[in-house]
């Protein structure tokens, strides 16, 4: 689609069945695809494989929206299932060359690995159709200038992308992706490629514009990148891996102290509350006694216990139900075995 005389939404490739740039063909009308036929007049007739009988009907409305409608025979009408553009991101070129957007982040643009802003100030305010350069040129561009060649250039896979726009389609390369990517990395102008099964091989020369991020659908995308590119993104997602697992492992750390200091003082809780108990209840069998009143001849006498609890416990297994006689006004009765 065009507004004003510029790009204002594109579709990316047709694959035989599908354009991979629109994640909405990845219902289950499309399951077993569509066919695509040029009348010749400008006009173009979709239909099913799946089923002749689905009707779809597709409208460029006055707002710039491009709508897909299919008939309902249920409900004898027609029902929306797309709509475009939906997001931001599907704005032609929102990000500018090397830039990739995806409407999930914010902000929504960023630059390809091994690419930086090529307007920083631009960038930080959210201008982004400058879009990107690359940080580190390839070996074919080192070797014209004279540079130092090092290491053959390699691929970043990105999944899931709505590729660039220009691409060819390098038929004799629809047996393998392998050729493609050797044939690409032989090519000093192809900068990426991508292999679609049943379709084959695209790359692309130049700069790549209009790339997307999806949640599912699209297509693989591989970015060629100097060799030293590459060995960074790596120690990169090392560093991110040992992170995550010094994190891991640190909170799996804290969380068993945490629970082992719980224990303990709960353990510590019972065991003064037991004793507290227990001398209570001595106070208690005091007043009972002599009902709060001592006689004359009778001096005061201070009562304690004779074994400590830590005693009465191993002897009574805990203070187990088996050990158990019977039970009084003043509580429970228990059995114990003491060692001489």
């Amino acid at each position: 689609m065009w507004y004003n005389g510029h790009p204002f939404w594109r579709s990316g490739p047709w694959v035989g069945q599908k354009f991979i740039g629109m994640p909405g063909m990845y219902t289950s009308v499309y399951l077993n695809g569509i066919t695509l036929q040029d009348e010749g007049d400008g006009t173009f007739t979709l239909s099913s494989i799946q089923d002749p009988a689905i009707r779809l009907t597709y409208i460029l409305t006055s707002r710039g929206k491009f709508t897909e409608q299919f008939w309902d025979y249920e409900k004898q009408g027609w029902e929306y299932t797309l709509e475009v553009p939906s997001t931001d991101c599907d704005f032609y070129g929102k990000c500018g060359p090397f830039g990739r957007c995806d409407a999930q982040n914010s902000p929504i643009c960023s630059c390809l690995i091994g690419f930086a802003p090529k307007n920083q100030d631009e960038w930080n305010k959210r201008i982004w159709t400058s879009g990107c350069v690359r940080k580190t040129s390839l070996q074919c561009d080192r070797m014209r200038n004279g540079s130092e060649v090092g290491k053959e250039d390699g691929f970043m896979k990105l999944e899931t992308m709505k590729v660039p726009t220009f691409a060819e389609y390098w038929s004799y390369l629809s047996s393998s992706e392998q050729d493609c990517e050797d044939e690409c990395l032989k090519n000093c102008s192809c900068v990426a490629y991508s292999y679609y099964n049943g379709f084959g091989c695209m790359v692309w020369t130049g700069n790549l514009i209009d790339i997307q991020k999806f949640s599912e659908g699209g297509a693989d995308l591989n970015i060629r990148l100097a060799y030293t590119e590459l060995v960074a993104d790596k120690k990169r997602n090392m560093k991110v891996i040992i992170s995550m697992s010094v994190i891991g492992g640190a909170t799996a750390i804290f969380i068993c102290v945490f629970f082992s200091w719980k224990w303990m003082a709960t353990h510590r809780e019972r065991k003064l509350r037991s004793e507290e108990t227990l001398s209570f209840k001595t106070r208690e069998a005091q007043e009972t006694v002599f009902d709060g009143n001592l006689p004359e001849n009778v001096k005061e006498v201070k009562l304690e216990p004779l074994f400590k609890l830590q005693v009465l416990e191993t002897a009574t297994q805990n203070f187990h139900i088996s050990n158990m006689l019977g039970q009084g006004g003043f509580g429970a009765v228990y059995r114990v075995s003491l060692l001489n």
